[in-house]
């Protein structure tokens, strides 16, 4: 392989130094049961006049073949880079006339084998797949605008080229049609729109990305730019594609909704009862958009609304939504398969081999074990709010910053990306848990002040937002209006009456303080202090501490 060799250790201080932000995107992913498999392997033979368009999201850097709920679809097992390259292989080959195009979250969030080199082995591998377009995603503005420009233009890193050739960056443009600066500028190296030349006629792609990005990435990264309305974005992109020759246009969208199946199985070719922002993409957007690929929410859909084609691939590669366009007299025809990428046939040696490559770099951080859980501990939120697992990460992160008199610490729900088994912890476990790279900081608040953080929990644009907590108790009111469900007189910080007219060191990571999923008050405090990256501060209290296991929830539900 011609691929650089890295040195693991170098690396991985440059990813933690670019430390990114806690967020979730939305429900988990489809794992459907009882729907026949539509893969690649009985493919109808191509029309004349035929054009397809294959569609990917989020993938998240997983190169490797996930595993557990998040490697099936139809209840079989699915995706992997290797067999993603060999199902495109195939969709290729029998419609030459044919694009890739990606609706964002390529990278972010990824594990450990993508993640310890900045992302860079899945732009490489979307760039081997021949990837034409893709969306930005609001993960790929998790280390902000200039590690994404870096991602498209190519370059080193913060901690340099170690060792070999540079990062030559994406071949594909990233497209961020709603994404602007105050003069109306894109983010540097980043387009509205690109034309694509398929099968002798021109389509048109524009981009854009959910607006909650402005709220769920780390503020210092995208300050300057904001988020617009996307079906704004795209319809004002539509007279210059039109000018450019465009003979239809699409849309990648990082952004999306669910299936509402009742407790039935979920169809990935369904559209039962589809949730909001689908419905009203395809009634604001121009018809001259014949179809959107959505993103966003990992779900699989594949849905006509309003005269448009609106699809999503569930998320880690383990699904290709397969678009045909047919254009005659003038118009075009479009209809769309959710395809799944099946394990059972020869995965593609090009794409085996940049796998092992960089799974061999990250193996020896990866397998080292750095502590053990005696039952398993959830990343999935109690009746109360909190995490098990959030409240252990809190605990850590309070230790790590005892020296800087922090009395108690909060973690964001976002930030806990997965659950751990009992048994050992490996590091790669522990980072697939942490995988932002985010500090540990101290501030000071009054207690009023971590009254009101409170209060902001259910002030969270896209949902409930409940801090995972250490050194930190308290009951709230189901019942009572926003602004007053905290029962003041129940909270102890420190096993103490909460004063709110004492200061209080509190410890939590950089994107909680710098204002991260909407918790403003934190932009009020003062006597900020830098502490270690969380996974460190993780793995340290994991070796102080022993064996660890789930601990009573610190919340009370009233």
């Amino acid at each position: 392989m011609t691929r650089r060799t890295r040195g693991v250790c170098a690396v991985l201080f440059g990813a933690l130094l670019l430390a990114g932000c806690g967020t979730t995107d939305g429900p988990a992913p489809t794992t459907s049961t009882a729907t026949p498999a539509i893969s690649t392997g009985d493919l109808p033979a191509a029309q004349p006049g035929e054009v397809h368009l294959f569609g990917i999201n989020d993938l998240h850097g997983n190169l490797q073949p996930p595993t557990g709920s998040n490697g099936q679809i139809g209840g079989a097992q699915a995706g992997g880079a290797a067999y993603l390259a060999a199902h495109l292989a195939r969709l290729k080959a029998a419609y030459p006339a044919s694009a890739i195009v990606a609706s964002g979250d390529n990278v972010g969030a990824s594990p450990l084998i993508s993640a310890l080199f900045h992302d860079e082995p899945t732009i490489d591998f979307m760039n081997s797949i021949g990837v034409a377009a893709s969306s930005v995603g609001n993960h790929e503005f998790d280390h902000g605008v200039v590690e994404l420009a870096r991602l498209q233009q190519g370059g080193c890193a913060a901690d340099g080229c170690v060792p070999g050739q540079p990062f030559t960056g994406a071949k594909f443009p990233y497209l961020a049609a709603n994404v602007t600066d105050a003069t109306g500028k894109l983010p540097n190296g980043l387009r509205p729109w690109t034309m694509l030349e398929v099968g002798g006629h021109k389509i048109g792609v524009v981009g854009t990305v959910t607006t909650d990005t402005a709220n769920i990435v780390l503020p210092e990264g995208i300050r300057g730019y904001s988020f617009g309305n996307e079906a704004d974005a795209i319809n004002k992109y539509l007279p210059e594609m039109k000018a450019a020759g465009a003979e239809t246009v699409v849309a990648v969208l990082h952004d999306g909704g669910a299936q509402r199946t009742k407790g039935a199985p979920v169809d990935y070719n369904g559209c039962a009862d589809i949730t909001s922002p689908v419905t009203d993409l395809a009634n604001r957007t121009d018809a001259a958009v014949k179809v959107l690929f959505t993103a966003h929410t990992h779900q699989a859909y594949n849905c006509t609304v309003n005269g448009k084609v609106i699809t999503q691939a569930a998320s880690f590669g383990r699904l290709i939504t397969d678009v045909t366009l047919r254009f005659h007299d003038g118009s075009v025809d479009a209809e769309a398969v959710n395809r799944m990428v099946t394990r059972d046939i020869t995965p593609d040696p090009a794409a085996t081999q940049l796998v092992n490559f960089f799974a061999d770099q990250s193996k020896p951080l990866a397998e080292r074990v750095i502590g053990t859980a005696t039952a398993a501990l959830p990343a999935d939120v109690a009746p109360t709010g909190d995490s098990p697992l959030g409240d252990l990460l809190a605990d850590a992160m309070l230790d790590s910053t005892a020296a800087a008199g922090a009395v108690a610490a909060l973690m964001n729900p976002g930030g806990v990306r997965a659950g751990l088994p009992a048994g050992p912890i490996t590091y790669e476990r522990a980072y697939t848990v942490q995988p932002f790279g985010n500090q540990v900081v101290t501030v000071t608040l009054t207690g009023q002040q971590i009254i009101d953080l409170l209060e902001q929990q259910w002030d969270n644009v896209s949902k409930q937002a409940v801090l995972s907590l250490a050194g930190l108790t308290y009951a709230y009111s189901d019942a009572a209006p926003k602004g007053h469900k905290v029962l003041a007189d129940t909270v102890r910080i420190a096993g103490q009456p909460l004063n709110p007219v004492a200061s209080y060191r509190i410890s939590t990571n950089n994107f909680l303080s710098s204002g991260g999923d909407g918790f403003t008050v934190f932009t009020r405090a003062t006597d900020l202090q830098v502490g270690p990256i969380d996974l460190d501060a993780f793995e340290a209290y994991l070796r102080k501490h022993g064996a660890v296991a789930p601990a009573p929830t610190r919340i009370e539900r009233r």
